[in-house]
């Protein structure tokens, strides 16, 4: 028998969504991927990229993402989203994706270095991640700019600078 239970309020939200929150980074992180002019696989890029950021992806789930990732070579779509990204959680999130991936990021080299000089030690990390993990030979000059822009950088912390430089300087040929 069915019940004909006239509450309707138990397929209503309990608290309807302010549309000023959704703007508020502390309540919400909204990630916008700039899709315009996207082919399908570029849209299919951007929904695995989107996905990261999901709160219960078991590991399986995250490996699985960055193997599609790596297939699709997405270089240039995770390097894209981490420049339009204003959180340091999203940009940490992309950039643990460019090294978790195992793509080749050399051509990227210089942009990782100013990432992990950033004063944020999570997303110092995972850039310098990115870069430990580079194995196609830098050229000599790159890797000079790089110690540059270590050396002047007022921000990164003590610990990571130091690694940093001495990972760079063991790249000089």
């Amino acid at each position: 028998m069915i019940s004909n239970n006239n509450n309707d309020d138990n397929f209503l939200e309990p608290d309807p969504i302010d549309p000023e929150k959704l703007f508020n980074e502390e309540e919400y992180s909204t990630l916008i991927v700039n899709r315009d002019g996207f082919s399908k696989k570029q849209n299919d890029i951007a929904d695995l990229i989107e996905t990261l950021f999901e709160k219960k992806l078991s590991r399986t789930e995250q490996e699985d993402i960055f193997d599609a990732l790596k297939a699709a070579n997405a270089q240039q779509i995770l390097i894209d989203t981490i420049k339009s990204s204003k959180s340091n959680y999203e940009q940490t999130v992309l950039t643990q994706a460019c090294w978790e991936s195992g793509l080749d990021f050399s051509a990227y080299f210089l942009f990782f270095v100013s990432l992990a000089c950033q004063p944020d030690d999570l997303l110092g990390i995972e850039a310098f991640s990115v870069i430990e993990n580079i194995e196609t030979k830098i050229n000599n000059e790159l890797i000079t700019q790089g110690i540059a822009l270590v050396s002047n950088s007022k921000s990164v912390s003590t610990i990571i600078k130091n690694d940093l430089l001495h990972h760079l300087e063991t790249r000089l040929t």
